[in-house]
């Protein structure tokens, strides 16, 4: 009897310590698989913007919108110029909003529209100290009026001097309100009439010159382009001029032509990186839920027009 119980005492102790043995060595499995894990999902979240030789841009960038395209570590220059570049990688440029780089961001003007309801127009405007623009002694040049004056108005509210331009309302230069001027100048790449629609055309250059009497050499805090696929033509010269160091905020409605195809698409999204080159940093994007439709040549629905807008890293205030 004493025999049989010494014998049971031998082999619960020999359970005993293989059943401590297997769960160290669980513990120990578990504890390199979370790193492993760990390791995979630090490496991952670092490389998952990056476009390598070994892969398309089809591979790493999925046809739907998703989060890996809000990271602002996104290589868009080296997504651009990829050859296998499709419709939807590029208009997931376009509706990038980046919205960490400015803390308090506010919609200025607009009006409601039905189907969806919502307000249509707004232009974003960064209220982050070092960028915002100083009441009562801020400029303001808004293109693109179509007799509808709410963002000017409540840019006047905030205390800006406010100059508009549009040649396609017909109407002589005046002041709409003592502090709200317009002129029937149109936004262009160069000086020069144009006979088909009877306008008269100028570079922000040469309209920036003209009104050096009213505002002096001062910052333009904000501009404002809705001008109806003529930003494509104003754009490069706004940047060859140089004329993009005197702008602190700047906001445009960019206009899609569903008939373009690829490259012109292309094309279009490497004007607006070259002003994100030249310092200029999103902060905001908007997709027109009023204008969508199908793209014909690339096969994707999606919105012919992007509320985009940016700050001057360059004029950034300490």
């Amino acid at each position: 009897m004493a025999r049989m119980c010494f014998t049971c005492k031998r082999i619960t102790k020999k359970r005993i310590v293989c059943t401590t043995f297997s769960l160290l060595m669980s513990c120990i499995v578990c504890i390199i698989l979370a790193f492993s894990l760990k390791f995979i999902y630090v490496h991952f979240t670092q490389q998952h913007v990056k476009i390598s030789s070994k892969f398309t841009a089809t591979t790493l960038l999925p046809c739907k919108v998703n989060d890996l395209l809000q990271d602002p570590l996104t290589d868009w220059d080296l997504l651009l110029d990829v050859e296998s570049l499709t419709g939807s990688q590029v208009m997931q440029y376009f509706t990038w909003t980046n919205h960490s780089s400015c803390l308090l961001t506010h919609d200025f003007g607009g009006e409601i529209r039905k189907n969806p309801t919502g307000i249509a127009g707004q232009k974003a405007v960064c209220i982050d100290p070092n960028v915002a623009p100083q009441p009562n002694q801020c400029l303001v040049y808004s293109f693109g009026i179509d007799n509808e004056w709410s963002f000017d108005e409540y840019m006047e509210q905030y205390g800006c001097e406010v100059f508009a331009f549009d040649p396609a309302m017909n109407v002589e230069s005046h002041d709409h309100s003592p502090r709200i001027h317009f002129y029937n100048w149109g936004l262009s790449n160069q000086d020069e009439h144009n006979v088909f629609e009877n306008w008269t055309m100028r570079s922000l250059s040469s309209i920036y010159e003209s009104l050096v009497i009213h505002h002096g050499h001062s910052i333009i805090d904000y501009l404002k382009i809705d001008i109806e696929f003529y930003e494509w033509i104003a754009l490069p010269q706004i940047l060859k001029s140089g004329m993009l160091s005197k702008v602190r905020q700047m906001g445009i409605e960019v206009h899609l032509d569903h008939r373009d195809n690829i490259e012109k698409y292309r094309e279009w999204a490497k004007i607006l990186r070259s002003l994100e080159n030249g310092g200029m940093i999103r902060f905001d994007s908007k997709h027109n839920p009023w204008s969508v439709g199908n793209f014909t040549e690339i096969g994707l629905w999606g919105s012919f027009g992007h509320e985009i807008a940016w700050y001057n890293g360059k004029l950034s205030q300490s």
